[in-house]
């Protein structure tokens, strides 16, 4: 029978696709909990394989590497030890997220299942974000397969008359025995604006149990945070998050309370997981040196935070490339920064290479070779102009630096640029990455100033790049030395938009004007202050909204299909969420 202080839970980097080197890694943990007189080892959800996309596990060679690997680690079990761990299993020619359990060297089955292992079965359809991303299907079709309940193969596991239940990202089942564990192998992706983990109807002994690192889904790149711990009375205490470690059950010194609470991400742990996961994206794509266009506005001064965390300053270069329409005063915020990081600078002035196209194609003659008859005369709009200052810096002068500096360059954009497309395609919606884009530009303002208080210390940042109006400087109306700027008023527009987009359901415009109507509009969508001082009647907002709602659902469209691979910090983020076209809709 079992002893008190005879059940670890791990929490381990997972490094998807790399079956050898993390079945190597819960094998070595096993051996250290033989020392340590462990009984049952438990390991997170995918622990052997990582989250990998569905169409990836046609590989052969994955899939026998993964048999190959459950077999060595339910062998290296030995002298009354047992293991349970996450992994991908194949049944009747499918994948499936699975758990799987060892003892005393030979596999041991789910307690009176017709399997040998535990299918991912979870009734709420919304939980575990990445499963449909991995996998086609659970333990349902298993249990139409063999015309059965679900519930005759989600039985828990026995050893030695211990009875342990394990669930994926689920809440724990209600017949089990007072002195039953439940543990969870949770796939909890970090989220600003959901809680995290499952704090819903909860046991005696209710754990959870949590891998890290990164999954890749192609256009968003997610940060699984880990989490083992235990959970009581909604209460929830971890491991520290992001890190290596091991939680013994009766051993609860090990943790630290955790708070679920949407409200509770601090920025400070944000900034901890971004610079995780783009140190994770880095070397796992082989970069080591990056460009990032420097405007000497916000954006660009955070990304350049960001990433001055994680390379060292000589492989990183800041680019100005000023008109005559950038101040003095961006320019010197651009060099300011670049100084107080420590790292490469230059400035590459784009206003000959825009008179050069200007001169080229405005008022530029075609004609119908057919007939030598005059054809369409071309002329570049005011709008037209400052998309090509936008594509001349990206698609020229960063392409080409980024060439010669050995490295990529970066996408600074935002989400609530993102969302109404407030950027250029092939300009600067271009890059390797874009870190931001699931960042409000609130967002982006707080975490600059947390970057300079808790993370440096000093002013990194420019204050004048927190302070200045927002601005792409594309022409004289966008002149910040005379307060003008972007035409999003951020503190009512972040807001707007996240009723878009981080809503279920949304709120569409017509309902945000009913809600007006009534006066809750404001506190609805979470907006500090009134809409009637921005809207003095309803016809103001319904303009905006309008206005607004058409960019989002037309060209915003295609520029986010063009956009390049995001990191996704919300419950929704474009690219995944919100649909492979990555308009709205849930």
């Amino acid at each position: 029978m079992f002893g008190s202080n005879q059940v670890r839970l791990h929490q381990m980097a997972v490094t998807t696709g790399r079956i050898d080197a993390n079945g190597q890694e819960i094998i070595r943990r096993l051996a250290q909990d033989r020392k340590d007189g462990i009984r049952l080892s438990v390991f997170p959800q995918l622990a052997l394989t990582g989250f990998l996309g569905a169409a990836e596990w046609s590989n052969p060679e994955l899939r026998a590497a993964c048999a190959e690997w459950q077999t060595k680690i339910i062998a290296a079990t030995a002298d009354g030890q047992a293991v349970i761990f996450g992994t991908a299993r194949e049944w009747s020619g499918v994948m499936l997220n699975a758990a799987v359990a060892g003892a005393n060297g030979k596999i041991l089955p789910p307690h009176l299942s017709p399997l040998d292992f535990l299918p991912r079965y979870n009734p709420t359809p919304t939980a575990g974000r990445l499963e449909k991303f991995c996998f086609q299907s659970d333990a349902t079709l298993v249990a139409a397969k063999y015309n059965k309940p679900v519930s005759e193969f989600t039985r828990p596991f026995v050893f030695d008359g211990l009875t342990v239940a394990i669930g994926f990202d689920a809440a724990p089942q209600n017949d089990l025995s007072a002195d039953a564990l439940y543990i969870d192998l949770t796939s909890q992706t970090y989220t600003r604006d959901q809680t995290m983990f499952n704090t819903g109807a909860s046991c005696p002994n209710h754990f959870i149990c949590g891998g890290f690192g990164i999954a890749d889904t192609g256009h968003a790149l997610f940060t699984l945070v880990g989490g083992t711990g235990r959970v009581a009375d909604g209460n929830v205490k971890t491991l520290p998050l992001l890190e290596p470690g091991s939680y013994t059950i009766g051993n609860d010194s090990e943790l630290t309370d955790f708070d679920p609470a949407p409200n509770a991400r601090s920025c400070k742990e944000t900034i901890g997981v971004i610079e995780f996961a783009l140190k994770a994206q880095l070397k796992r794509l082989g970069i080591n040196k990056v460009v990032i266009g420097a405007s000497g506005g916000i954006d660009s001064a955070l990304s350049s935070a960001i990433y001055s965390r994680v390379l060292p300053p000589e492989n990183l270069l800041l680019v100005n490339m000023p008109t005559h329409n950038n101040s003095q005063t961006t320019i010197s915020l651009a060099r300011q920064l670049a100084t107080a990081i420590g790292c490469n600078y230059t400035d590459i002035p784009i206003e000959e290479s825009l008179q050069l196209t200007l001169r080229q194609i405005d008022r530029h003659q075609c004609v119908v070779p057919a007939t030598q008859a005059p054809g369409t005369l071309l002329t570049l709009s005011p709008l037209a102009v400052e998309n090509i200052q936008a594509r001349d810096r990206s698609g020229r002068v960063l392409s080409a630096i980024a060439s010669a500096f050995g490295g990529v360059f970066t996408c600074n954009a935002n989400k609530s640029e993102c969302t109404v497309g407030y950027g250029t395609m092939y300009g600067d919606i271009s890059g390797f990455f874009c870190v931001l884009a699931d960042l409000w530009k609130l967002e982006v303002w707080d975490l600059a100033r947390c970057y300079n208080r808790e993370i440096f210390g000093r002013e990194v940042i420019p204050q004048g790049s927190i302070d200045i109006v927002p601005s792409a400087e594309l022409s004289a109306a966008q002149n910040v030395n005379e307060g003008k700027g972007d035409p999003l008023v951020y503190p009512w527009h972040d807001r707007v938009f996240a009723a878009w987009t981080e809503r279920s359901p949304i709120l569409p415009p017509q309902r945000m004007l009913d809600l007006y109507d009534e006066g809750k509009l404001g506190d609805e969508i979470g907006y500090n202050g009134d809409p009637k001082r921005l809207f003095p009647d309803r016809s103001n907002l319904a303009a905006d909204l309008d206005r607004y709602w058409k960019l989002f659902n037309g060209l915003a469209r295609a520029k986010r299909l063009q956009a390049p691979p995001l990191l996704s910090l919300k419950s929704s983020s474009f690219g995944f969420d919100l649909g492979a076209a990555q308009a709205v809709g849930r």
